[in-house]
C-alpha cells in the first residue's frame, strides 16, 4: 500500500510534464557537477556512521558492548528497509543486533526509540529555527501542501457513510481477539505483554545511564550537521542552485524528512515537497527544482541500496566465530 502510495505520487509529479519540461530535464542532468554529488554522498555515510557509534553509546548502559561494524551494517540495513515499509527499519535493525550480538530484541527497540525520540526533538527544533526565519513562506507551503489536503482526506473519510459500521466492526474484532487470546493462553500472553513491556522500558531507560553523555551529544549534533552539510552540498551540483544557502538547506531537510516518514524511503513524497520547497520558497525553476529532488533522492538510494546489501552480504562473514561482547 504504502509503495503503491509513492508510485502513486511520482505518476502524479511526471504526469503533466510536457515535452519541453522532459527535454530541460534531461538538460539539467547533463550539467551536473557529480564531484559535489560524491561530497554529499561521503557526508552521509559519515552521518550513518556516527549513528551506529551513538546507537553503541546508547546500547552499552544494558550491559552489551556490540561492534561498532555490527551496528553500522545493522543502521544499513534498517534504511533500506524503511524502503519497503515506514518505520520497519527500526524493527529490522534490532533484529540484526539480536542475531549477531545476543542482545534482547524489546530492550535493543527500547533505545532505537529513545534515539528517535531525540532526532524528534532536533527535527522539530530545528523546524521551528527555521519557522521564525522563514514563516510566512514555510506556513504557506506547509499548510497548502500538508494541512489542508490531510485535512479534507479526514473530513471526507469521517463523513463516509461506512466509516462508523466499519470502525465499529473493527473494534469488535480487536477486543473479541483480546478475550479469546485470554482464553487459550491462560496468562502466557500477558506473561510475554509483559517481558515485552519490561524489554523495552529498559532500553528507554538506557538513555537516562548513559557513560558518556558529552560523547552522545556530539554525535547527535554531529549527524543534523552532515545531513544539512550534504544538502548544502548537493545544492553545488548545479550553477542554478548553488547559491542556495543553509536555509534552503534546513527547509529541503524538514520536508524531505516528511517525505521519508508517510512513505516507504520517501518515494514520490520527498521529491514532491522539495520541488514545491525550491520552486515556491526559494524561486529556482521547475526544471531544477525536479532534477535537484530527483538527483539527491536517486543518488541516496542507490547508497542505501549498496551499503544495505553489502551489510547483509558481510554480517554473516565477519561474524562467522566470534561470540557477542557483553561488559
Amino acid at each position: 500500500m504504502f509503495l503503491g502510495l509513492g508510485i502513486l505520487l511520482i505518476w502524479l509529479a511526471v504526469r503533466n510534464l510536457t515535452e519541453e519540461d522532459k527535454a530541460n530535464i534531461v538538460a539539467a542532468f547533463k550539467q551536473t557537477d557529480y564531484f559535489w554529488i560524491a561530497v554529499s554522498l561521503t557526508l552521509s555515510i559519515l552521518s550513518h556512521v556516527s549513528r551506529a557509534v551513538r546507537w553503541r553509546i546508547l546500547i552499552q548502559p544494558l550491559g552489551f558492548n556490540p561492534k561498532i561494524s555490527n551496528t553500522f551494517f545493522a543502521v544499513m540495513v534498517g534504511y533500506l528497509a524503511n524502503f519497503a515499509l515506514p518505520r520497519l527499519g527500526e524493527v529490522s535493525r534490532c533484529g540484526v543486533l539480536t542475531k549477531y550480538e545476543k542482545i534482547p530484541f524489546t530492550e535493543a527497540f527500547g533505545t532505537v526509540i529513545a534515539e528517535r525520540v531525540i532526532d524528534l526533538i532536533c527535527l522539530i527544533v530545528i523546524f521551528f529555527a527555521t519557522l521564525i526565519f522563514q514563516f510566512d513562506e514555510l506556513w504557506g507551503l506547509t499548510n497548502n501542501k500538508i494541512v489542508q489536503p490531510a485535512s479534507v482526506k479526514i473530513a471526507s473519510l469521517l463523513q463516509h457513510h461506512l466509516f462508523l459500521p466499519v470502525f465499529g466492526l473493527i473494534m469488535i474484532g480487536i477486543t473479541a481477539s483480546f478475550f479469546i487470546f485470554r482464553k487459550k493462553n491462560n496468562g502466557s500472553l500477558f506473561k510475554k505483554i509483559n517481558d515485552l513491556i519490561y524489554g523495552f522500558v529498559e532500553g528507554l531507560k538506557s538513555a537516562k545511564n548513559i557513560k558518556r553523555p558529552y560523547l552522545f551529544i556530539f554525535h547527535t549534533l554531529l549527524i543534523w550537521v552532515l545531513y544539512i552539510s550534504s544538502i548544502f552540498t548537493g545544492f553545488m551540483c548545479f550553477g542554478e542552485t548553488a547559491h542556495l544557502g543553509m536555509d534552503a538547506a534546513f527547509a529541503v531537510l524538514i520536508f524531505s524528512t516528511l517525505g521519508v516518514i508517510f512513505v516507504p524511503g520517501g518515494t514520490g513524497a520527498s521529491q514532491a515537497l522539495v520541488t514545491e520547497t525550491l520552486t515556491v520558497i526559494f524561486k529556482i525553476s521547475f526544471t531544477f527544482s525536479f532534477a535537484f529532488a530527483w538527483l539527491m533522492w536517486t543518488s541516496q538510494f542507490a547508497l542505501i541500496l549498496l551499503f544495505g546489501v553489502i551489510s547483509l552480504i558481510l554480517l554473516p562473514i565477519l561474524n562467522k566465530s566470534t561470540s557477542p561482547n557483553k561488559n
